[in-house]
């Protein structure tokens, strides 16, 4: 049976810590998601360096270094560590503001998605100078962040509303 909660039908609230919990598990599947996506549609051209990889450069580590081997190809821990995290992050932020406005899950929350990830690619990162300038973006690269990111959000939605099905409201 569906919790009636959950689908914001009515204004049960859900504890901190089953909120946490959803943002976790929907945080790191909807990052391997948008890796999958990024896979077939790269969001940046050749020799460009990814973002999670700059972000790690700029607070001193040797991304490089953060490597292993799988099926014989070298896999960037590091750079995919951050990633998986800034999923987490922004998909607990999301569970927490759901919860506090249904407003947040509008169309699946694809406007909250999109809102985070075109924010961080077109503000954040050239703020912090890891990545370019909105203009300096190719369209290839913001075909790949709307279509990765529409679909990144609405994974975070549909497993928050299953993992949050099976916990009580308080």
């Amino acid at each position: 049976m569906v919790n009636l909660a959950v689908t914001g039908r009515d204004n049960a609230k859900r504890g901190l810590g089953a909120l946490i919990f959803a943002g976790i598990v929907a945080g790191f599947i909807s990052a391997l998601v948008k890796s999958g996506v990024e896979t077939l549609l790269p969001p940046r051209l050749p020799g460009v360096t990814p973002p999670p990889i700059g972000l790690l450069e700029l607070f001193g580590y040797d991304a490089q270094s953060m490597v292993y081997t799988f099926s014989e190809q070298v896999v960037n821990w590091g750079g995919n560590g951050v990633h998986i995290l800034f999923s987490i992050v922004i998909a607990v932020v999301y569970c927490l503001f759901v919860n506090a406005n249904s407003i947040f899950r509008t169309l699946h929350g694809i406007p909250f998605g999109l809102v985070m990830g075109l924010g961080a690619h077109m503000v954040v990162l050239p703020i912090i100078g890891i990545g370019p300038m909105f203009w300096n973006i190719p369209f290839e690269g913001y075909v790949s962040e709307v279509v990765g990111t529409t679909i990144w959000i609405w994974t975070i939605e549909c497993v928050r509303r299953d993992v949050l099905t099976r916990v009580p409201a308080v």
